[in-house]
């Protein structure tokens, strides 16, 4: 395996488990706003939820509540962009190319789409899309942007005694 490679593989770790952190601070914030002293009854209630419905019961959480409103919906739309990458970044089928510009990396997602024309639908099996090195760094810089709202909402609501 090339260094790059292992570059590579680091970076989709990272983000994998940054992200899974995440997930996991996103359910911490929901069992304080539900206030739910048993942790287990609180995991039975998220074990099958993805991140999104989990940010959507956040939301309500906290508008029910009046609470950390801001924070929290602005929290959810920079999750809600980061997402859609992360998805592609874990679950893509990706190859390593090195070009006179540097490194790419090409992603290729297996999805039929069916795409409107003027006369009917075109129909689309695979999607190659290319990133740069620079773009998991991106993406690693906002999944621990949002982890650090995410921390910091949880300490006022902690430090409000609001459990």
């Amino acid at each position: 395996m090339t260094l790059n490679e292992q570059n590579f593989y680091s970076q989709i770790g990272q983000i994998s488990i940054g992200f899974s952190n995440l997930e996991s601070q996103i359910k911490e914030l929901i069992y304080i706003l539900i206030k739910s002293e048993d942790e287990f009854v609180s995991s039975i209630m998220l074990e099958d939820n993805s991140i999104s419905q989990n940010l959507k019961l956040l939301l309500k959480l906290s508008k029910y509540h009046e609470i950390e409103e801001v924070k929290i919906k602005s929290l959810h739309n920079s999750i809600d962009k980061i997402r859609i990458n992360r998805n592609l970044f874990i679950h893509g089928l990706w190859s390593l190319h090195e070009t006179e510009n540097g490194l790419v990396f090409v992603c290729e997602v297996r999805k039929v789409e069916f795409k409107k024309v003027t006369h009917g639908f075109v129909k689309i099996l695979n999607k190659f899309l290319e990133f740069k090195p620079q773009d998991f760094e991106d993406e690693l810089t906002q999944i621990k942007k949002c982890s650090e709202i995410a921390v910091e909402i949880t300490n006022t609501l902690k430090e409000n005694r609001y459990w």
